[in-house]
């Protein structure tokens, strides 16, 4: 069975912006949930990333943008998982693994999006978002079988 293109990429989230750790936390919240949704969700948050930061939210406390996202993320991916989502958010794992996942980026010295690693190297261009046919001559070349008689150095 071939694999989609969605089980095969990880997603780490920089959390230099206002609550983008807890918007990078309901991905890792609804991952464990309902891992075909994650990259929906990942998809309507950067689609109305202006409802998560700045004045609309600059009057509201932690709790209050904590519930914001999970009224969102239950929105998006269901009503029937709002309960799930906000214990999640007191749950000490999807705060590691969100620690975690941002910290992977760091120490990998990403300071901007987007930026792109295959098998752990980091792919030329960072900060150029590449196409389904850009994806495909990268991924194509690691998984295609090559003749070593006529692989050229």
């Amino acid at each position: 069975m071939e694999a989609t293109i969605r089980e095969i990429f990880t997603i780490h989230i920089l959390c230099y912006h206002d609550n983008a750790f807890a918007t990078s936390r309901a991905l890792h919240i609804v991952n464990t949930l309902n891992a075909s949704a994650t990259y929906g969700l990942l998809e309507a948050f950067f689609d109305e990333q202006e409802k998560f930061y700045g004045k609309a939210t600059f009057n509201m406390s932690k709790a209050g943008v904590v519930n914001h996202i999970v009224e969102f993320t239950a929105n998006e991916i269901g009503k029937s998982y709002l309960s799930a989502i906000k214990s999640g958010f007191t749950d000490t794992k999807t705060d590691h693994s969100t620690r975690v996942s941002f910290k992977y980026g760091c120490l990998r010295g990403v300071y901007g999006t987007p930026y792109f690693f295959v098998n752990g190297f980091p792919l030329p261009d960072a900060g150029s978002a590449l196409d389904y046919k850009g994806w495909r001559k990268v991924l194509d070349s690691l998984v295609t079988k090559q003749d070593p008689l006529h692989h050229s150095l």
